[in-house]
Parts: C-alpha cells; structure tokens; sequence
C-alpha cells in the first residue's frame, strides 16, 4: 500500500545553504533546486534526503509549492502531480498545466489583475519612502498575474516586516499577507494551496481510493491545505512548528 503525499519543498524538503544546520557538514549537503543558469541553490541534509526516499518509495508525490512552475522544474524531486505558485497552476505527471485550472485561474487573474498592479506600485512606493531595499514584481505564470512578491536584496526581514507593516490597511479585504523569512506575498482570496489541493484532492482519491493522505509543510499557509489531509508533518523549528508544537511543549 502506498499513500498520497502532498509536499511544500523549501524548508521542508531542502533549504538555501544559508537555512541548512550548522552541524551538519558541507560536504554531506546534496544540492536539489539550482538557478536557470545551472547553480545549486538549495541544499537537502542527509535526513531530508532519507526522508524523500522514503517518500518516493511508499507515497506518490505531489509537490505543493510557492515555486512558479520553472523553479520547479529545476528542483530535482520526482513528482505524480503538482501544484505550484501558491495554487495558481497544477500540473500533470508530464509537467504540463491542467486545463480545467488553468482557465479558471485565467478568469479570476484577469478581473484582478488592476488590483495586483496597484498594490505592487503602492509597496514599491513605500519601500522608496523608506528607503528599504526591496524586489517587489507581480508574480506572472506565462499571462497570469497571480500574487505581490517582495523580497530584501540584503536579506533584511525587520525592513521587508517594516514595509509590508505599512500597507496592510491597503490590502483588499479576504486577501492573504504571507509572510515566511525573507519572504512576503500578498495574495488575492481565490488563490492559495488549500483551494488548488482541494481541487485537485478528489481526483486522487478517486484514483487511489484507499491510500492515507499525508500533508508536510513548514508554513502557516501550509496549515491548510495539510487540514484537508487524513495525517499532517512539519519539521522542527519551522514557522508552522513554532506557532503550535512550541506552544504546547
């Protein structure tokens, strides 16, 4: 018997160097995601990579990923299906995009589409005013505009915190604010993993009618979609394990 594991990928499965364990030494880190131009830029532990051959072995895999669709293709995880760009696009095991998906998410990113422009300017704007070295850009799945990405170009949280702090009584209301490291999304209501994995959840279990569904992620906007699950994991010391394990130790 196998079971259906529906994965986040960073800090989960691997990390940047940056994030990796201290103890753990350099030469026993295997690189699984690079840059487009070959550059390894995430690093599995020994553990971690136990983990996905366990996973590979036992579960059909189904990554469920904040990466757009490239990032993923450069990440080397074997997959049954896939979900990424926080729920904007599932995949098919031959990596191409699911119809029915697709055109609903063509329908809900064209209506907000004016929405996402102003608010990425309006954190742009704050940023300037700040003086806070941000990369802010809609995130685009080929002609989607789906999300507000904002990154610090120095990996300064406190001044990525500080802007995002700022324009938070400019966000539509039902809208997600995601905020994980270095990392800050602003996300539009009918977007998000939980509503891609229950889209995509049914057929699963329809194809494989008695396996146990088990969700592992790190975030708390992980939280959800693993909710849908029949089991749930998360790693020690992540942002979902501070936020309920360390408050019941």
């Amino acid at each position: 018997m196998r079971a259906i594991a529906l994965v986040d990928l960073d800090d989960t499965l691997f990390q940047t160097l940056r994030k990796c364990p201290p103890d753990v030494p350099a030469e026993r880190l295997i690189p699984l995601g690079f840059a487009k131009d070959g550059e390894p830029l995430s690093y599995a532990t020994p553990r971690q990579q136990s983990l996905i051959a366990w996973l590979s072995e036992t579960a059909w895999l189904v990554p469920v990923t904040a990466r757009s669709r490239d990032a993923l293709m450069r990440a080397h995880v074997p997959f049954t299906a896939a979900i990424c760009a926080h729920g904007g696009v599932i995949l098919g095991e031959d990596g191409e995009p699911d119809a029915e998906w697709h055109a609903h998410a063509e329908a809900q990113s064209a209506a907000l589409q004016p929405e996402l422009d102003a608010l990425c300017d309006r954190v742009i704007a704050e940023a300037v005013r700040q003086g806070a070295a941000l990369r802010v850009r809609v995130l685009n799945e080929g002609k989607l505009g789906l999300y507000v990405l904002a990154k610090h170009e120095e990996t300064d949280e406190d001044a990525l915190h500080a802007v995002i702090d700022a324009v938070l009584g400019e966000v539509p209301p039902g809208w997600t604010v995601h905020r994980n490291g270095n990392n800050a999304a602003l996300m539009p209501p009918w977007l998000g993993k939980q509503h891609a994995v229950a889209f995509l959840l049914p057929r699963l279990r329809a194809a494989y009618p008695d396996a146990p569904v088990i969700g592992i992620g790190d975030s708390l906007t992980d939280a959800p979609y693993m909710g849908l699950c029949d089991f749930a994991m998360m790693p020690k010391g992540s942002q979902l394990a501070h936020a309920t394990l360390d408050r019941l130790a």
